[in-house]
């Protein structure tokens, strides 16, 4: 079973056309990998892939600008969410 790792950066290589290298600390809107629109794409393909529901405060650039920030809020959002079952 692939990691959240590898299938964000499968994703961002299909659908964002991207082919260097994703390093999981680099600020993929500040390296140009992203922008703003690719992001909300992003966020809906973490909650469909991922199934888990984002609030409107977990859809900012501080959760979504790194690799590692996005595997820190799906499993924030999978923790919140078993809480509440």
């Amino acid at each position: 079973m692939a990691t959240e790792l590898e299938i964000l950066c499968d994703y961002i290589r299909t659908e964002m056309g991207h082919d260097g290298n994703l390093d999981p600390d680099v600020d993929l809107l500040e390296a140009k990998i992203l922008d703003s629109f690719n992001i909300v794409e992003l966020a809906v393909f973490i909650q469909e892939r991922f199934q888990i529901e984002l609030e409107a405060e977990d859809v900012v650039r501080t959760n979504l600008s790194t690799l590692s920030s996005m595997i820190s809020l799906i499993k924030m959002r999978r923790i919140a969410e078993n809480h509440q079952n």
